[in-house]
């Protein structure tokens, strides 16, 4: 094991912009043995991430089209965690508006950074079992169509460029390294 990092100095932190979905920030820093900078941060809200499992079915993926990056592909079920929700009921929250899909209890997996040199965005991945369809999903639009994949074929989905977004991708890949589905 390593010796432990050391630690940057935060001098101060100037805010650009702040919307009720994304911030930035112009923070000024100085790395170990360097002159202080500014570097800008952005700052985005928490978001769930849920693997959502049915042994007789697969996993339940949403295939849609990312604007931004102008990929399309399968997701989990995804969204922001509110304030004062905890991550269960948030991933609870979010697989039933995206998929029509109640879930079971919420399993932990794993929370990791989305991109900790330039944002605070920290994903909480977690496994949950389908446990009653009750309609359409809420929110429609999140998907162009839904699909139950076994989990024999994600692997392949993933090698083939098909889970373009860094949250389901470590989601999956973490659920069936670690027997989850």
């Amino acid at each position: 094991m390593s010796a432990p990092a050391e630690q940057w100095t935060v001098h101060g932190s100037r805010n650009l912009y702040t919307s009720p979905w994304v911030g930035l920030d112009l923070v000024t820093v100085r790395p170990p043995g360097h002159d202080a900078y500014d570097h800008h941060v952005v700052r985005l809200p928490a978001a769930v991430g849920v693997v959502l499992h049915d042994p007789d079915r697969g996993v339940l993926l949403l295939h849609r089209h990312r604007f931004i990056t102008d990929t399309s592909g399968y997701e989990i079920p995804a969204g922001g965690v509110e304030a004062g929700e905890s991550v269960e009921a948030a991933a609870a929250r979010e697989a039933h508006e995206e998929t029509g899909w109640r879930t079971g209890p919420v399993s932990r997996l794993l929370t990791c950074n989305a991109s900790d040199g330039a944002t605070d965005q920290r994903f909480h991945l977690v496994h949950a079992r389908a446990t009653e369809y009750t309609g359409p999903p809420a929110d429609a639009y999140e998907a162009s169509s839904l699909s139950w994949v076994p989990a024999t074929e994600i692997p392949g989905l993933i090698r083939q460029g098909l889970v373009p977004g860094t949250l389901s991708t470590v989601a999956l890949l973490f659920a069936l390294q670690f027997n989850f589905i």
